[in-house]
């Protein structure tokens, strides 16, 4: 069932300026203020937030900033956060496509990228979220052996990104075609919950080199 639009979405997070961050393209904006710890980690596509609010709680030593340029659907999320706030979660209302402008440079711990849109079309490869001019992007930002995180249901995205990751100076140090058999510890998301037995869920884990 498609979401209904919120057209109060723009106000509602605007109204959350100690929570929200929103982006605009005229003017410079740095997220490491809102930062409560050193250590920072990024989601890029949080959806209606299911996995950013069950994982932050269990890591208060990191500050998280979850990304969402869908407003209506980043509201769900906001609403989500507020029946269990705490203080080491931002969200960040806007495309992240200029987030190298955000961050400084080795200010990453992890980047999570769950269920990003595959933009299976060849035409489309430049939308996706594991080009190489955005892993670039994330290799600049990355600590020394900052990781990141991918999960997706859909095959051909999976090992795309496994070859532009080992072609943009990254490793990886895990991989699976199962992660519901795989035993790895799994925060899961709103998909993984609804759809996670009818299709199998790649991930993987990529550690910057150099």
């Amino acid at each position: 069932m498609r979401l209904r639009t919120d057209q109060f979405a723009a106000k509602k997070l605007a109204a959350r300026p100690e929570r929200v961050v929103i982006l605009d393209p005229k003017a410079n904006v740095s997220l490491m203020p809102h930062a409560t710890h050193p250590k920072v980690a990024v989601e890029l596509g949080c959806g209606k937030g299911g996995f950013i609010t069950q994982l932050a709680p269990k890591h208060p030593n990191v500050h998280y900033f979850a990304f969402e340029k869908f407003e209506t659907i980043l509201v769900k999320a906001l609403h989500k956060y507020d029946r269990n706030p705490v203080p080491n979660v931002t969200f960040v209302s806007g495309d992240a496509t200029m987030i190298d402008a955000l961050l400084p440079v080795k200010s990453v711990d992890a980047f999570y990228l769950n269920f990003s849109d595959p933009w299976p079309k060849a035409r489309h490869e430049k939308r996706r979220l594991t080009t190489p001019e955005r892993l670039k992007k994330y290799h600049h930002l990355l600590k020394d052996d900052g990781i990141i995180h991918l999960k997706t249901d859909n095959r051909s995205l999976f090992f795309y990104s496994l070859v532009t990751l080992q072609k943009s100076g990254f490793e990886i140090i895990q991989w699976t075609k199962d992660l519901a058999g795989s035993g790895w510890e799994n925060t899961l998301t709103e998909f993984e919950i609804r759809y996670g037995k009818d299709f199998p869920i790649h991930a993987l884990k990529a550690r910057k080199k150099g």
